[in-house]
């Protein structure tokens, strides 16, 4: 019968390196941890990647002249990374846009008329020209055919699964000037 071992986790990475280099330079369990400075139940316990102190394993990963140190991150990963922080900055901005349209429709004055005229125009022109899914049409026709105070609360409640993507497809485009 064949015993098929998964070591997934970087202690236990470490712990097979840290054995397979102690037997490499012919040391015993006792001597490494001697000459570590940490007992040999401390090795012994690191060997089998159970928890145990990073100055512990960093001790008798130099006792066998290595060193332990972070991965520097790969390029695309670090695009990756920046991208994702892009867009959420990006996703961060559109809803405080949003929010400060809502502020106009919870005070119920001219600039509000205006932001829902200029709104429901973009929508219809959405239809008319077949620009945008009808799901986002209808969903804006919801928002934007209610009373100004409703407008107001719906803008500023958007966060659920939907919110970022109507924020994104938004008939306050032409409305919302950069920040």
């Amino acid at each position: 019968m064949y015993r098929i071992l998964v070591m997934s986790s970087p202690l236990q990475i470490i712990a097979k390196d840290i054995r397979t280099l102690r037997i490499a330079q012919g040391m015993t369990q006792q001597a490494l941890a001697d000459a570590a400075g940490i007992s040999r139940t401390t090795l012994v316990q690191i060997e089998k990647g159970s928890d145990a102190q990073m100055s512990s394993i960093a001790m008798a990963a130099k006792v066998l002249g290595v060193t332990l140190g972070v991965l520097q991150e790969s390029p695309e990963l670090v695009k990756r990374r920046q991208a994702r922080a892009d867009n959420q900055n990006k996703l961060a901005a559109s809803r405080e846009k949003h929010l400060k349209i809502a502020v106009q429709f919870a005070l119920d004055n001219d600039e509000a008329r205006k932001l829902k005229e200029d709104a429901l125009n973009m929508i219809k022109l959405w239809q008319d020209n077949q620009l945008c899914s009808p799901v986002y049409i209808h969903r804006w026709l919801k928002v934007l055919n209610a009373k100004p105070l409703e407008i107001a609360r719906s803008l500023s409640t958007m966060d659920d699964e939907w919110g970022p993507a109507m924020r994104q497809n938004t008939p306050f485009a032409t409305s919302i000037t950069a920040p």
